[in-house]
Order: C-alpha cells, then sequence, then structure tokens
C-alpha cells in the first residue's frame, strides 16, 4: 500500500498544480478586469491569506485527527463546487459584486489548505526519514509542471474565450483529483480525545512544538520572510503586465507561468540531487538569492526578460520552500504533522496579507516599485537571519 500511495501522490499533483495553476491565473486576472484596481486584486490575496490565518489552526487539528484521504476528497469536491458557481456567475453576467470573488477565494483557499496538509500527512506515513527530502521534491517538480501549464493554459483560455470558461477548466482538474484521490489505501489516525476539549488540547500541543524545537522556529521566521513574495506577485503580476507595460492576458498567462517552470527546476535538481543540494545554511542563501531576483524584476520591460526573472524568482522560492518543507516533515511525528505544516502557513500568510495590502495602503506610481522595495526587505531580512542562525550555530 505505501508505494501505490506514492505513485498515486505523483499523479495527484498532476491534477492539483493543473487547479493551482488555473486557480490562480483566473482569480487574478478576472478580478483585475471586474474592479479594474490593482488594490483590488491585492486584496483579494489578502483574504486569501487572511483564511489560512484563521482556518489554519482549526484545519491542522482536523488534519491530524482524521482519515486523510477523507479530508482530500472533501476537499476537492468543495473546491471544484466554488469554481463551477464562479463559472456559472460569469456566465450569466459581468456585472456582478467583487464580494463574490472574495468568497470563491475564502473557500477555494480553506480547501487546499486542508488539501496540503493531508497531502503531507500522507508523506510523512509513507515515506522514511531519509527518503523526505527527496520525495518532496519529486512531488514538488510534478506539481510545478502541472502549475506552468495551468498558467499557460488558463491565460490562454480566457483570452480566446472568456473568464467562466478558465473556471470550468479548473474546476474539471479537482474533478479528475478526486477520481485519484479515490484509489488512495487509508493511513492510521490517532485516538484523540473527543469533543471541544480534545480540539483544544490538541491545538495547544501543536504550538508546543514551537516553542520547544529551536530550528523548526528558525524555519519557520525564515519561511515567513521570504516564501511570501510569491503571494506578492500573484497579488501585482497582472497589473504589472497589462498597465505597466500595456499588455494583454496572453503575455500575463507566459510572464506568470515562468515563476512555475523556475519551480519545477528548482525541484528536480533538488530531486535527482538531493544530497548535494544540502549545504549548511543554503536555504537562506536561497532566500537571499529570492530577494535579489524580486529587485531585478522590478527593472525588467519585454516579455522575454520577464519570465525569465520570474522564472529565477520561482526558482529560489521554490528551492527555499522545498528544503524547509522536508526538513520540517523530517523533525515532526505523523500525528503532529498536519498542525506543524499549517501553523507555519498562518504565519506565512500574516507576513503575505502585509506585502499583499501594500498596494492599498502606499500607493505607487508604478507597479514595477513594489518588487524593488519588498526585494531590498526580503534581502536584507534573510541575511540577518542568516547571520542569526550561523551565530547560534557557534554558540
Amino acid at each position: 500500500m505505501v508505494g501505490k500511495n506514492i505513485n498515486l501522490l505523483y499523479l495527484m499533483e498532476v491534477f492539483s498544480g493543473l487547479a493551482r495553476g488555473s486557480y490562480l491565473g483566473c482569480i487574478g486576472w478576472t478580478t483585475l478586469v471586474i474592479s479594474n484596481d490593482v488594490a483590488i486584486v491585492g486584496q483579494i490575496f489578502i483574504v486569501q491569506s487572511l483564511t489560512v490565518m484563521l482556518a489554519g489552526p482549526v484545519i491542522g487539528v482536523m488534519i491530524d485527527r482524521h482519515k486523510r484521504r477523507k479530508l482530500i476528497l472533501q476537499a476537492q469536491l468543495v473546491i471544484a463546487v466554488a469554481m463551477v458557481a464562479m463559472a456559472w456567475l460569469l456566465f450569466q453576467t459581468h456585472d456582478f459584486p467583487v464580494l463574490w470573488l472574495f468568497a470563491v477565494v475564502i473557500i477555494v483557499n480553506a480547501g487546499r489548505l486542508t488539501y496540503r496538509g493531508a497531502f503531507n500527512g500522507i508523506i510523512r506515513e509513507a515515506v522514511e526519514d531519509e527518503d523526505i527530502l527527496h520525495i518532496v521534491a519529486r512531488t514538488n517538480t510534478v506539481h510545478l509542471l502541472a502549475t506552468a501549464a495551468g498558467m499557460a493554459g488558463v491565460g490562454f483560455i480566457m483570452d480566446r474565450f472568456s473568464p467562466g470558461h478558465g473556471f470550468m477548466a479548473s474546476a474539471g482538474t479537482s474533478v479528475l483529483l478526486l477520481f485519484v484521490a479515490f484509489l488512495l489505501a487509508d493511513g492510521q489516525v490517532k485516538n484523540n480525545a473527543r469533543g471541544l476539549a480534545g480540539y483544544w488540547l490538541d491545538f495547544k500541543i501543536g504550538l508546543d512544538i514551537f516553542r520547544s524545537n529551536k530550528k523548526i522556529r528558525m524555519l519557520t521566521l525564515l519561511s515567513a520572510t521570504a516564501l511570501p513574495v510569491g503571494q506578492l506577485t500573484n497579488a501585482i503580476l497582472s497589473s504589472f503586465v497589462r498597465d505597466d507595460l500595456m499588455q494583454g492576458s496572453h503575455v500575463y498567462g507566459i510572464v506568470d507561468a515562468g515563476w512555475a517552470f523556475g519551480g519545477m527546476l528548482a525541484a528536480s535538481l533538488l530531486s535527482a540531487k538531493t544530497k548535494k543540494f544540502q549545504y549548511q545554511y543554503g536555504e537562506y542563501f536561497l532566500a537571499v538569492m529570492a530577494g535579489i531576483a524580486t529587485i531585478i524584476m522590478s527593472f525588467s520591460s519585454d516579455i522575454i526578460s520577464l519570465t525569465l526573472i520570474h522564472g529565477f524568482m520561482g526558482f529560489f522560492v521554490w528551492a527555499c520552500r522545498i528544503i524547509i518543507g522536508g526538513h520540517v516533515i523530517e523533525l515532526c511525528q505523523n500525528e503532529n504533522v498536519g498542525r506543524t505544516r499549517v501553523y507555519m502557513e498562518v504565519l506565512f500568510s500574516i507576513s503575505a496579507t502585509i506585502m499583499c495590502l501594500s498596494p492599498t495602503v502606499i500607493m505607487l506610481d508604478a507597479t514595477a516599485s513594489y518588487f524593488l522595495y519588498w526585494g531590498l526587505f526580503i534581502v536584507a531580512s534573510s541575511a540577518s537571519l542568516w547571520y542569526w542562525r550561523a551565530r547560534q550555530g557557534q554558540s
């Protein structure tokens, strides 16, 4: 069953990546078209982060208390229904409140958080410690290749047909993932204390992990510092392409896909040469490089350079993310992996909220300037954490 589950995980990540890429493309572009305001696009992704912050602790406990296969099935069914509902609204009229988009973001991201946490739990169950980083890298390679295809594909679908067709295509990928997840073997579930008191006890145990484990604390801080730049680019890239560069959704789809291709390359290298890439403090170096690439992004102006630099951003962020994710799963026990990973996502989302809120709070003449200033912040903060971690290692 273990081998069967691992093979199914790869196939699930194909459809998960297609669903994620197409969803991000649909939400980013449709919100900009309907609202005609980059600040609203930023607010969409703020709501995404707030969903993780508020629902994350509950979802984390739920993942560690219930059958993870069942949670995956429920999460993908909810996502598919939400995307179909959004498509139906778009087919009916283009003149509807942006509030509907916010509702879809809340539903889809609660579902995705449940799916990712349960997926990580299955990896923890099925894989030996020494192979975790290798498997995490391989699943991310598949996921990111599919994400790139989903981003680029939905950009052309929206350009050729309509945003409603894009949402329908995205819903279809979640339905296909459902069929694969049905074949998963059920894992073991810890005998938790029942009722509200049991949930509260499990929640406190999850928080104790961060108080007692210095390595997880440092990895969490680094994750919150550098990785949310991916959320920033989701929030402002559509405006950068349309308003700064005067280009259409097809260009947006291509540039957006560059991120996923860069991440796919990072995942492939980590998968093929896992041992070679485990340099001491390597994740801190990658975080600094992600900040530098973000700065360069602000000065790019043509589609080729934009796609390449966005690809480098994706490469450094995803390499950092995979290494952090692999180390954290290694440090967790099966019964608490859901809470640990989701609580990291909560802190990550707090940072992402601040980044995505910046276009609303601070009005700049060009969208590119947000890449510049946040890139400078990432370089400075990641370098500081690197120095702090190195000093701790010497003491």
